[in-house]
């Protein structure tokens, strides 16, 4: 199965933050003006990619990323929660930004290493990859998909990834079931 990975557009925070809402609250943070602009921009681009279907991540920033593509693509767009970002903290509380991105180098740091932590309070890459590989399976027979995501989905499906992939940017890969992102060179 080809997929075109669209990482959702740039988010807007600052009613979340000003409000020091939980992780679970800033899930409903919707795209960002600006945000908003890249996505008609990708969305022109995948016109001609020939996907079938789009497939999002249930958090507001990618629904919204994904119904702007629809616009211009008019195709079936399935909603699946384990397509869900990576949980900074796995009992739902409120982490400051500081913490949470201390949190999120040591996961990657743990990626980047293949190294699987333990008793740590946010999600381990392994089961990022588990949860969002059953996803893809589900969709086996179709040739071609747009996933609408996350970074953390993206990495965890390919391997650390030093350079990344911006909001409102796009990846073609061809997905292997059994692809290890510890095997990559």
């Amino acid at each position: 199965m080809d997929i075109i990975f669209v990482r959702h557009g740039l988010p807007d925070y600052s009613l979340s933050d000003q409000r020091r809402m939980s992780q679970l609250e800033k899930d409903y943070a919707p795209l960002d003006r600006e945000g908003i602009k890249m996505i008609h921009a990708t969305a022109s681009e995948l016109v001609e990619q020939g996907a079938e279907i789009i497939i999002s991540s249930p958090y507001t920033r990618a629904l919204q990323t994904a119904e702007i593509i629809n616009r211009q693509l008019g195709l079936e767009l399935f909603v699946e929660h384990d397509l869900r970002e990576w949980r900074a903290d796995l009992a739902g509380n409120y982490i400051d930004l500081t913490e949470r991105d201390r949190r999120w180098h040591e996961h990657r740091e743990t990626l980047k290493q293949c190294k699987i932590p333990s008793d740590v309070p946010y999600e381990m890459w392994p089961d990022l990859k588990t949860r969002a590989q059953a996803v893809l399976n589900k969709y086996q027979d179709y040739g071609k998909v747009i996933i609408v995501s996350h970074f953390n989905v993206f990495e965890s499906l390919v391997g650390f990834q030093p350079q990344g992939i911006g909001c409102g940017q796009y990846k073609l890969l061809d997905y292997v079931p059994e692809n290890n992102p510890c095997a990559q060179e």
